[in-house]
């Protein structure tokens, strides 16, 4: 029984089967009696064509992906840390740290994100990459824009296809170049560039990225980065620019030489305007505010930060190459690493010292007597030789020798040769202090006279070997003997003749004399001209004109001389400029042993120092600087020495104040030529020293220098030059009636100095041997000199040419004779040396037989880097 219950259950369920097929064939036939043919069809096209596109998608992946698999693998060699490595310049700091130069090969000051202003970010973004804030890297829609603007442009659209962030991949690694040095297309640079921006993108944020962008790129005019650009164009720092400025820069990434507001005006207006357009597309401007920022002006006020390539720099430059051991890579490091160099520089001063010697040649320059070629005219390629009136100044600080002002030259730009450190040119009688200085170490005093009378130039040999020497040192038109007066009075005045006797008389003392002059200079730092033909190593002859300053010496070492008169006998032993260097973080790579310890040379005595300084403020106030003296401050209380040479083709000027000492020079570098007629150091360098002492005003002390501890004054007789007693008078008639006068003056002498001894002629007031003489000599009593008239000859006394200007009626200080007395004496009258034999000439120290060579021009040096 229950089998047979099996059997019927299976029945049924194969029934229940068979009427499901049944039902669903049923079912089918229904379907397709309702559907159409046709869409069974593209049924059947939509299913093969998915399929087919699955499949080609996924073949292209792989294709594509095997093929730029080694772009994207180029594109992971680059590191990513790498790519806000800039060019930084170098940058040069004066003493208080505030910039004045730069060594680069781009010129670029980075600013964060956070110190640009907005204007400036939407005016980039709207210009480079409308969808920067939203892509990832790359931008395909960007590609179909720039395509359809070039085509509405006519291939002239001011769009890109890249985004900002594949331009920072493509210059932040050189991809161009490198793609070239791979031999790629610039389809496959195109490739690892988008490669590379994505993987920008994942690493740093949006503000990241800009900032990183708008430092590097480039803005035209030399100017890298935008605070370079925003100073260079308008004078203001990047966070304080408006939206027609920052819309005016903006345009310039497309063609950064070309849209220059600087060079052409208008077309960066047209351009601006256009970036104008693009925000207020974006939503960044309102239609109102873009109106009316299009209608503004450029509003360009140039402030660029500058290379500064001038005398200084270069100098600072090649210092600071030289102490690498390769100059080549040092030089390539100092441009591109952000290094930040110290000196000593004032920068008010310098400033000064540069505007102030240009201003005063141009006015020698106008002069209506100036009759030489001028420094505009030497544009032309015909007056390309170095004619033109040059100049030099020189300011060191005396306690340390750091330099102060550096002035190499009047055009660094024109002619690169430094004076100062490569010239040597005369500084005339500015040489003086240093003959005197010779003469106080070897025994004489300010007291000690000398004859002011014609000298046989035989003896000098300035500008020829015959005639009678000038007297050029007064610094006046009509130069006057004074027949016997004191050292003092001599130096005070420049008085050449009495200067000339008085190295002589130095030289005279053989070996012990002739030696003292030259270890003087050496003392002070000057390096000793060339000694005469037949000198010896124990017996050094000199020509007076050495004494009296017209050989060529070093402005350098001249200046760093005088700062033995401010600093009492003592100076610094060197000059110097850079105090450290340090890297780009601060970290000193270098520092200056000098800026460390200042060491200081003892050069002569403090009383020697002390009296020099003396006499030299004397000549300011009765001497031959007195017209320097108008030109200062009341207040001025250091010293000046002026220099004029014999035939005013030089002139020089050396002053001090307590705080600094400053040299100055002008004159022609190839040429030995008057300056102009009768041009003396006291007119034409006097404006320029004035000038840097105004700027070092309130800053640098002027205090009066003291007189040193070893050093007294005493009050001297000027009748007999020694001490004065209370019994030193005089008589003298005044409205035909006899009085009396005290004839005396402060001198300084070394403390507790017994040598000079108490007045011998007027004594203790008892009857003396003078008392019985009806007039006392001239040479002892400097209140009886008169004037005397130099001699001059009536008649050419030379024959042939007259290259030197010897004769005395051809120089321009003796032009005018009309004021010669009628019964000055002449040539003729007078048994000067010209008329004896060389044998008759008292000549210890010279022989005048030996022929003295022409002055030859001075000749260009190599210019070197200047070793401190």
């Amino acid at each position: 029984m229950d089998n047979l219950d099996d059997y019927q259950n299976a029945r049924k369920a194969a029934a229940d089967r068979r009427r499901k097929r049944r039902a669903a064939k049923e079912k089918v036939v229904i379907n397709r009696s309702t559907t159409s043919w046709w869409q069974r069809a593209l049924l059947r096209v939509v299913i093969v064509v998915s399929v087919a596109v699955i499949t080609l998608s996924l073949i292209g992946y792989t294709l594509f992906t095997s093929v730029t698999a080694k772009y994207q693998k180029w594109a992971e060699e680059f590191n990513l840390e790498d790519i806000n490595n800039l060019d930084h310049p170098c940058i040069i700091f004066d003493r208080n740290e505030e910039e004045i130069g730069r060594i680069y090969d781009e010129n670029r000051s980075y600013v964060p994100y956070s110190k640009i202003s907005r204007a400036m970010i939407d005016a980039l973004v709207a210009q480079e990459d409308k969808n920067f804030w939203t892509h990832n890297g790359f931008d395909p829609m960007g590609i179909i824009r720039a395509a359809k603007e070039a085509v509405a442009a006519g291939g002239q659209a001011n769009q890109g296809a890249s985004t900002i962030t594949q331009q920072l991949a493509r210059n932040a690694y050189d991809l161009e170049q490198r793609t070239a040095a791979r031999g790629g297309s610039r389809y496959e640079r195109k490739v690892v560039e988008i490669f590379l921006a994505m993987r920008i993108e994942k690493k740093y944020d949006k503000q990241q990225i800009l900032e990183f962008y708008i430092n590097r790129v480039y803005f035209g005019r030399g100017f890298y980065g935008i605070r370079a650009a925003s100073l260079g164009y308008f004078g203001k720092e990047p966070a304080d620019l408006t939206v027609r400025e920052a819309a005016s820069i903006a345009a310039l990434i497309k063609n950064p030489e070309n849209y220059n507001p600087l060079r052409n005006a208008e077309l960066n207006w047209k351009w601006r305007n256009d970036v104008i357009d693009r925000m207020e597309r974006a939503g960044m401007l309102s239609s109102t505010e873009a109106a009316n920022q299009k209608t503004t002006e450029l509003g360009l006020n140039p402030k660029p930060l500058k290379r500064n390539t001038s005398f200084l720099h270069s100098l600072v430059q090649q210092q600071a190459i030289s102490l690498f051991q390769n100059p080549e890579r040092g030089e390539e490091i100092l441009k591109s690493r952000g290094i930040k160099i110290y000196t000593t520089i004032d920068r008010r001063m310098q400033e000064a010292a540069e505007r102030s010697l240009r201003a005063q040649l141009e006015k020698i320059e106008a002069r209506g007597d100036y009759n030489h070629v001028r420094f505009s005219e030497t544009k032309d390629p015909r007056c390309a030789q170095h004619r033109y009136v040059d100049g030099a100044v020189l300011a060191v600080e005396n306690s340390t020798g750091g330099v102060l002002a550096y002035v190499g030259g009047r055009s660094f730009e024109r002619d690169n040769f430094d004076i100062i450190e490569s010239g040597r040119r005369s500084v005339g009688t500015a040489m003086l202090p240093f003959l005197y200085m010779c003469a106080f170490d070897n025994g004489y005093t300010p007291c000690s006279r000398l004859l002011d009378d014609a000298l046989d130039n035989r003896l000098a040999g300035i500008g020829g070997t015959e005639g009678i020497l000038g007297e050029w040192g007064m610094e006046v038109e009509k130069g006057r003997y004074l027949d016997s007066i004191t050292l003092r009075q001599s130096l005070e005045w420049s008085k050449i003749a009495a200067s000339a006797r008085l190295g002589i008389a130095l030289g005279s003392h053989a070996t012990k004399g002739a030696r003292c002059f030259q270890d003087t200079l050496s003392a002070v730092g000057i390096t000793p001209p060339p000694r005469n033909p037949g000198s010896t190593e124990l017996k050094p002859l000199y020509y007076p004109r050495v004494y009296l300053g017209t050989e060529p010496v070093s402005l350098k070492e001249v200046t760093m001389a005088y700062t033995v008169f401010p600093n009492i006998g003592k100076r610094p032993i060197a000059p110097y400029v850079v105090t450290k260097i340090t890297d780009s973080n601060g970290k000193i790579l270098w520092e200056n042993p000098l800026a460390v310890t200042h060491h200081m040379v003892r050069s002569t005595s403090p009383c020697t120092a002390y009296r020099l300084h003396s006499i030299m403020q004397d000549s300011m106030e009765t001497g031959s600087a007195q017209r320097v003296r108008t030109q200062l401050p009341a207040s001025f209380k250091g010293a000046v020495k002026t220099g004029t040479n014999y035939d005013f083709s030089d002139n020089a000027l050396f002053g001090y104040t307590s705080s600094f000492t400053c040299g100055v020079w002008m004159g022609y570098l190839n040429d030995h030529q008057p300056i102009y007629p009768q041009a003396f150091g006291s007119d034409t360098c006097t404006p320029v020293f004035q000038a840097v002492h105004e700027a070092s005003a309130n800053r640098y002390a002027d205090e009066p220098i003291p007189v040193p501890p070893d050093t007294e004054e005493v009050e001297i007789c000027l009748t007999s030059g020694q001490i004065a007693t209370n019994f030193c008078f005089e008589t003298v008639m005044k409205d035909g009636k006899p009085g009396y006068v005290r004839p005396t003056y402060r001198e300084y002498i070394p403390k507790g100095d017994v040598k000079m001894g108490q007045c011998s002629i007027h004594g203790d007031g008892s009857p003396s041997l003078m008392d019985f003489m009806e007039t006392q000599p001239e040479h002892m009593n400097s209140s009886r000199i008169l004037p005397i008239v130099p001699v001059l000859p009536r008649s050419a006394a030379l024959i042939g040419e007259d290259p030197y200007d010897c004769e005395l009626t051809l120089n321009p200080r003796y032009k005018d004779m009309t004021d010669v007395a009628d019964n000055a004496p002449t040539a003729e009258e007078v048994s000067s040396a010209d008329d004896e034999s060389p044998e008759d000439v008292q000549t210890p120290m010279i022989d005048t037989d030996l022929q003295m060579n022409a002055p030859q021009p001075l000749k260009h040096l190599p210019l070197v880097p200047l070793q401190f």
